[in-house]
């Protein structure tokens, strides 16, 4: 994990850009600094809009509904399969839109602690919500499916929920930290394949999902593919690793509407021990613009080898990171369409007085000169997104072998 750290940091700062043409321009966009500056403002409100209507879903209504009934209850069992779905769909209920849900689904996706282990112990049956022991109770069989029914409003006699797993595959292999046991004694001795459930409430779909996995002969995991579609949105993630590159996407949609698209790709040198990272490319896109980042390492990763050795929040760490940022990557913010720019990305370091630390903003600059922090444009949603970028960065490392 050393040689990641590198990564990390420049994950979190390295923010942005989206899959466009190889013909770029160099030159601004004749639209105006103006016209430029309300096109990202209207990007902002866009994707905030949509991440609050994400939080009005039918399945962040009835995960808001459960949360409440758990939120002060310790599950047990499978219950907490349950709890963790119930918890995705309270963040996206409280529409804030700071959370990529990255981590959550994370947990979901690279599950070998809890879930499948206690969901394969268990075995398929049917659970139903039992009010007064506040926990699941197994109230009748199930020949092949894993079935959870639980209230659906804040009515205990209205409309109830039927959450589905329909697959459930578990990869057996020796794979890293097989047999380790954890703080609660659990230990883990499976790693999911493969996994696919839904939800109804009267019959009526309102989430699907699945995950799909492969593995290498060594155990560690090769492909891992992850959809997630509270109706009407789709959140779709792939991870996977070669000998030569690793990669990351993840697309939120409305429909076929597409909102933000993430692509993150690693160039592994495997003969390299020292740098085994050749280059990072990390991409995203909003609505119709493009935050493009080009940052092809080499000379780069040993500079921020040296910069990971200094202390975090420091000046001389702030200034030797924005420094080798500016030197060694490329950053512009584009019109999706065109390709041409509407800023000039800088790293800058500036000094927080309220948390007496230094940090790096990536501030825009215009055609006329102006320059503004990313972050007026898009909140704290950057600083959000960077972070759970970073613990993404982590799972390269812990899951892929790297």
């Amino acid at each position: 994990m050393r040689r990641l750290n590198a990564i990390v940091v420049v994950a979190m700062v390295l923010v942005f850009s989206s899959c466009v043409s190889d013909e770029l321009s160099d030159a601004f966009s004749e639209r105006g600094a103006e016209n430029d500056k309300n096109i990202l403002l209207d990007s902002s409100d866009a994707l905030y809009s949509e991440i609050v209507q994400l939080g009005v879903t039918d399945f962040a209504e009835v995960s808001h509904s459960m949360h409440q009934r758990i939120s002060n209850v310790e599950l047990s069992g499978n219950g907490q399969f349950v709890e963790a779905l119930i918890g995705l769909g309270q963040l996206m209920y409280e529409a804030e839109s700071s959370d990529c849900y990255f981590d959550e689904l994370m947990d979901l996706t690279f599950d070998k602690e809890y879930y499948c282990n206690v969901l394969y112990a268990e075995g398929t049956g049917v659970w139903h919500w039992d009010a007064i022991q506040n926990n699941f109770v197994k109230t009748e069989e199930h020949d092949t499916e894993v079935i959870f029914i639980f209230p659906a409003t804040d009515n205990v006699e209205g409309d109830m929920a039927v959450l589905s797993i329909t697959e459930l595959t578990i990869y057996d292999g020796l794979f890293p930290g097989k047999g380790s046991v954890l703080e609660d004694g659990t230990v883990i001795n499976n790693a999911l394949e493969a996994l696919r459930f839904n939800i109804k409430v009267n019959d009526e779909l309102i989430l699907t999902s699945n995950v799909l996995s492969t593995f290498s002969t060594s155990g560690y995991y090769d492909d891992v593919a992850m959809t997630f579609n509270p109706t009407p949105y789709n959140l779709k993630g792939e991870m996977a690793r070669t000998d030569d590159k690793g990669y990351w996407v993840f697309a939120f949609s409305n429909d076929d509407e597409l909102i933000l698209n993430q692509d993150f790709n690693l160039s592994i040198d495997i003969n390299n021990e020292q740098m085994p990272i050749s280059s990072i490319d990390n991409d995203l896109q909003i609505k119709n613009i493009v935050i493009e980042t080009a940052a092809h390492t080499g000379k780069l990763y040993n500079e921020l080898l040296i910069v990971d050795e200094l202390t975090e929040g420091s000046e001389e760490h702030a200034t030797s990171l924005a420094s080798v940022l500016n030197t060694y990557a490329d950053m512009f913010v584009r019109y999706s369409g065109d390709n041409s720019i509407i800023a000039k990305v800088d790293a800058v370091t500036k000094f927080d007085a309220d948390k007496s630390n230094w940090w790096v903003d990536l501030e825009f600059e215009f055609s006329d000169g102006s320059r503004v922090s990313g972050d007026e444009f898009f909140d704290d949603y950057l600083t959000n997104f960077k972070l759970e970028l970073e613990h993404m960065v982590g799972e390269f490392g812990c899951k892929f072998g790297i």
